[in-house]
C-alpha cells in the first residue's frame, strides 16, 4: 500500500492529488502533535498523582477561580475550554467502556463516559490529569480538522472514490463481475449446505443404529 501511494503521488491526476495530500497530512500531524503534547503535559500531573513531584494545577487559574471560570492572561498560558474537556473525556470513556466484556455496550459506555467525566472535575491531581487529557483530545481533532480544511483531503477522497467506483461500474458491465461474485457465494452456500444436512442425516443414522 505504501509503495502504490509513494508511486501514485509523481502522478498528475486526481490520484497524484490524493498521494501528495495523504503524505504532507502525515507530515503535518507528526509536527503539530508534538506541540499539542507540549501544550497540554501529562506526566507532571501523574508524578503529582502517585506523589514524586508536586502538583501542577492545570489549567494555572488565579485568584483561587476554577477551571470553569479560566481565561487565558499571557502568550503562553494554555488554550483550555472545560465544556471540551468534560465532552472529549466522556467521549473516550463512552468508548472504553463500551468495549468491556461481560458488560452490555451501552451500559459500559455510560458508566465510562461518567467515570471519565468527573475524573475532570476534581480539584487535584487526579482532575489536572483528566483535563490535561480531555484538551489533549480537543486539540489532536483540531490538528486533524485544520489539516484537512488546508488540504481538502476528504474531498479529494471523494473524488478519486467517485472515479475508482465508475471505472468498477464499466468493469461489472462489460465482465460481469457482480454476478461471478454472487454465482461463487451461491456456489459456496450450497456446498456448505449440502455438507451440512450430509452430516445430520450420518449422525441421524447413527443415532438410530445404536
Amino acid at each position: 500500500m505504501s509503495f502504490l501511494l509513494f508511486f501514485s503521488g509523481f502522478l498528475r491526476n486526481d490520484y497524484g492529488e490524493l498521494s501528495r495530500a495523504l503524505g504532507l497530512a502525515f507530515l503535518l500531524t507528526l509536527k503539530r502533535t508534538t506541540s499539542v503534547r507540549k501544550d497540554y503535559p501529562t506526566l507532571p500531573h501523574l508524578k503529582a498523582l502517585i506523589r514524586q513531584g508536586p502538583r501542577k494545577p492545570f489549567p494555572p487559574t488565579e485568584d483561587g477561580g476554577g477551571p470553569w471560570q479560566y481565561q487565558p492572561v499571557y502568550e503562553d498560558d494554555p488554550d483550555f475550554k472545560m465544556t471540551y474537556a468534560l465532552l472529549a473525556m466522556a467521549m473516550v470513556g463512552s468508548f472504553c467502556g463500551g468495549n468491556v466484556p461481560l458488560l452490555p455496550a451501552w451500559m459500559g459506555g455510560i458508566i465510562g463516559a461518567l467515570a471519565f467525566a468527573s475524573l475532570t472535575t476534581g480539584s487535584n491531581a487526579r482532575g489536572d490529569l483528566g483535563r490535561s487529557m480531555g484538551m489533549r483530545v480537543v486539540g489532536l481533532f483540531q490538528v486533524v480538522l485544520t489539516i484537512n480544511s488546508e488540504l481538502k483531503i476528504l474531498s479529494k477522497t471523494a473524488t478519486v472514490g467517485g472515479l475508482i467506483f465508475d471505472k468498477i461500474m464499466i468493469m461489472d458491465r462489460k465482465h460481469k463481475i457482480k454476478d461471478k461474485i454472487v454465482a461463487i457465494c451461491r456456489w459456496g452456500y450450497d456446498k456448505v449446505s449440502r455438507t451440512a444436512s450430509q452430516i445430520q442425516e450420518d449422525m441421524q443414522q447413527e443415532a438410530r443404529v445404536t
